[in-house]
């Protein structure tokens, strides 16, 4: 499957990468495999003359959102960690083996009714529901039929956009967040749009519907938009990103040893990179190098002002590391030169050893190499600080996709779109997301001798993720394919969260100002260059000096009243 084009940065908070990636929905990872976790298109503002920043108060936000109410399914094998930080997620724990006796989670079927649903995809499309027998049993199962509208995920954004500003909108329509930050009039479109769920899953009314109760809190909280509940959302684990390295290779090289500082990675650089063997040591790690200099994720208060990451001392040194690494040539040629490499491929193939990545790929990258080689291994870099003190980590957004709903259905409709919804959201374990993952036994998959479903030609033929889009559930390390890599993805994860800073807006339900939002690309390409040696390192002042003079501080005023309303500073 070809990638669509690298850029040099990309967004810290929810990407198409990284949400897929902490999703586990790589091109390897579900049984169509139509879907890749590859780089992200990044962040652009959008034509548009609405669009202004919102902010909804932490303590209306629980009462907007549903009861959680959790699901009593399968517990895991590796447990995972609950989360009392504010609008954070907590780890759901791993599975070594895969359930045998899935319950039969969702016994009632809905009345029969027909809806378009619009979703993307990153990979040819499957056959349309007259010619698909998996779309035809998801269907049968749940008693409603949908009918997909699979549109281009590397375009997603345009079609949205067209079909918004057309009135053209099916009866339930996903839209990441990533490409939600790219429309400057989105604000102004959800309501227009979309019913508001409010009314249908305020509360214990959600109760109706159990598999979205199951839901985190976090998530449902992070959709609400301009003080509505307006779509279901996908959650997302806590972290962004890992640095992954091949721990197979490591465990060949005695002298490689996992760094507890930014000097001891740099010298782990030097021991691993050799040209001669087409060895390097790193891809683009910029992005995992911010917490590791405690670069703060967006903004810190600090002496009782408001300051973003471009501003702090943190930002600069970090920046300058990068530039260090890019000078000594430790990272892989291809990526240096911006010639769209593909890193997945290099890490692999064992031509870069440590790179950046959502936790996914873990899944992904063992599903496409460990058939071919028993002894690849991944694992990931514990954390640590460049100084050698105390590790930080960043959280990351709750939810990285949401699904809507046409306005203007009527409560009946409603009610059976949200049972269909309700379904999709069925947790790992059930009947039903091993229908919608794998599709039917003995059709679209067979069962290995651990009882994993594996796919036949007409399941890799026949499905895509669609499904899947439409109900999040719980994410869960459950590539039970890999139980020792279930185990150290795990360990990984409780150990990293107790080194996750909440921001000062955690809990608080905000949508960008869309000048910052157009600021965050160009300025950060900017910085790309002088990591580069592009740009020389005494240009980051005046980088600095020029986002905030093109908005920067206009969002800082903005955000200073969010955190005043909400007796945060």
């Amino acid at each position: 499957m070809e990638h669509p084009p690298h850029r040099d940065q990309a967004p810290v908070r929810t990407t198409r990468r990284g949400f897929l990636g902490l999703a586990g929905l790589g091109a390897a990872a579900l049984a169509g495999g139509g879907l890749t976790a590859a780089c992200s298109a990044p962040a652009t503002r959008r034509p548009g003359s609405g669009g202004g920043a919102t902010a909804a108060a932490a303590d209306k936000l629980k009462t907007l959102t549903p009861s959680y109410v959790a699901y009593p399914g399968v517990a895991p094998d590796v447990p995972g960690t609950v989360s009392n930080l504010p609008g954070v997620p907590g780890v759901g724990g791993g599975y070594l083996k895969y359930p045998l006796n899935a319950a039969d989670a969702i016994t009632a079927k809905g009345p029969g009714g027909t809806y378009k649903a619009m979703t993307p995809l990153w990979g040819p499309p499957p056959p349309g529901l007259d010619d698909n027998s998996y779309f035809q049993a998801c269907n049968a199962d749940m008693g409603s039929t949908i009918e997909f509208q699979i549109a281009d995920g590397i375009t997603y954004v345009d079609k949205v956009t067209a079909r918004l500003a057309a009135g053209d909108i099916p009866e339930l329509m996903v839209i990441p967040q990533w490409e939600i930050e790219k429309m400057s009039d989105f604000n102004l479109a959800v309501d227009k749009a979309f019913e508001d769920l409010t009314p249908y899953l305020q509360g214990d009314k959600v109760k109706a519907y159990p598999m979205l109760a199951n839901l985190p809190s976090p998530a449902w909280e992070f959709s609400v938009f301009n003080g509505k509940l307006m779509a279901v959302p996908f959650p997302t684990e806590p972290y962004p990103f890992a640095l992954l390295y091949r721990k197979d290779l490591f465990a060949e090289n005695a002298g490689w040893t996992l760094p507890k500082s930014a000097d001891e990675l740099f010298e782990l650089g030097k021991a691993i990179t050799d040209p001669k063997a087409k060895r390097w040591a790193f891809g683009d790690i910029h992005e995992m190098l911010w917490p590791t200099f405690r670069v703060p994720q967006e903004w810190r208060v600090q002496d009782g002002k408001l300051v973003y990451k471009y501003e702090t001392p943190e930002w600069e040194q970090c920046v300058t590391f990068m530039r260090k690494l890019f000078e000594a040539k430790l990272i892989h040629p291809n990526v240096a030169g911006s010639k769209g490499a593909n890193e997945k491929d290099l890490f692999a193939s064992g031509q870069l050893l440590i790179y950046r990545d959502g936790l996914g790929a873990w899944k992904e990258l063992l599903a496409q190499h460990r058939g071919k080689n028993p002894d690849f291994a991944i694992g990931a870099l514990p954390l640590f600080a460049h100084d050698g003190g105390t590790p930080m980590m960043y959280h990351n957004n709750p939810a990285g996709i949401f699904t809507f709903v046409r306005k203007g259905l009527g409560p009946e409709k409603m009610k059976e779109i949200l049972g269909i919804l309700n379904w999709c959201a069925a947790p790992f374990g059930t009947k039903e997301y091993e229908l919608a993952t794998y599709g039917v036994e003995g059709k679209h998959f067979d069962r290995d001798q651990a009882g994993v479903p594996q796919p036949t030609d007409l399941g890799r033929k026949e499905i895509a993720p669609s499904y899947v889009f439409l109900g999040g559930r719980p994410l869960v390390a459950e590539f039970v394919a890999y139980p020792d890599a279930v185990r150290d993805s795990v360990t990984w994860q409780n150990e990293s969260f107790k080194y996750i800073e909440p921001t000062p807006l955690a809990g608080i339900r905000h949508q960008r100002p869309s000048k910052m939002s157009g600021l965050q690309v160009p300025t950060e390409d900017k910085f790309t260059d002088v990591m580069r040696g592009r740009r020389p390192v005494s240009d980051i002042k005046k980088i600095v000096e020029e986002w905030r003079r093109d908005g920067g501080d206009e969002a800082r005023d903005f955000y200073l009243k969010v955190l005043r309303d909400n007796g945060r500073a």
